[in-house]
């Protein structure tokens, strides 16, 4: 991900806090198919691609995409604020994690209408976010943190585009998460099927 000024929030993982977080944190990431048929939106360095290493990967920084691609993952280099340079309908699943929260809401506007153009009809948005202490710490960090996505955000984003089928904390429930920086509000929004592929 490559914020103006071209500093980019992107940070080279610890490969074993990256394996602990693939294998034992991320529960639902673990259940999702793992095919070609997934896009890992803003993948940074990767760490999915450890639980899904058939997935495509989309984002805006060189160095992270350069990585991935030394190592033989199917990753594109691309301003994720335009048009993606994906085919209609291309996806099955569209994961965004960590990801919203280094967009303002007019970007989200536009991006989440291309998620939803590159999804096929019956298509799965997974929303991965940061509960209110884990924003507040990237806010302290300065790691590009620009707004607290809350359900609300979410249901405006998602209007005549999406419908918000679970929403759940994860890995601890909300009453203890809260307390952890690293809990995180959980989306997953549903392309309808009646929908049409247009551009």
């Amino acid at each position: 991900m490559q914020a103006k000024g071209g500093y980019s929030y992107v940070v080279a993982p610890n490969p074993i806090l990256k394996w602990i977080r693939a294998h034992v944190i991320e529960r639902t990431l673990q259940r999702l198919p793992k095919t070609d048929k997934v896009l890992d939106f803003c993948c940074g360095y990767g760490f999915y691609f450890m639980i899904n290493p058939k997935a495509k990967g989309i984002d805006g920084d060189s160095p992270a995409v350069d990585h991935l691609r030394s190592q033989g993952f199917d990753v594109r280099l691309a301003d994720v604020t335009k048009p993606l340079p994906f085919p209609n309908g291309s996806f099955d699943v569209v994961i965004a994690h960590d990801v919203l929260e280094h967009f303002a809401y007019p970007e989200l506007e536009g991006i989440v209408v291309q998620i939803h153009r590159v999804l096929r009809p019956g298509g799965s948005f997974w929303v991965f976010v940061p509960n209110r202490k884990g924003y507040d710490s990237g806010l302290r960090r300065e790691v590009g943190h620009k707004l607290y996505v809350t359900r609300q955000e979410i249901e405006s984003l998602s209007r005549d585009l999406f419908t918000i089928r679970r929403h759940y904390p994860e890995p601890l429930p909300r009453w203890i998460g809260r307390f952890f920086t690293h809990n995180k509000e959980v989306f997953e929004l549903i392309r309808p099927q009646a929908d049409q592929l247009t551009d």
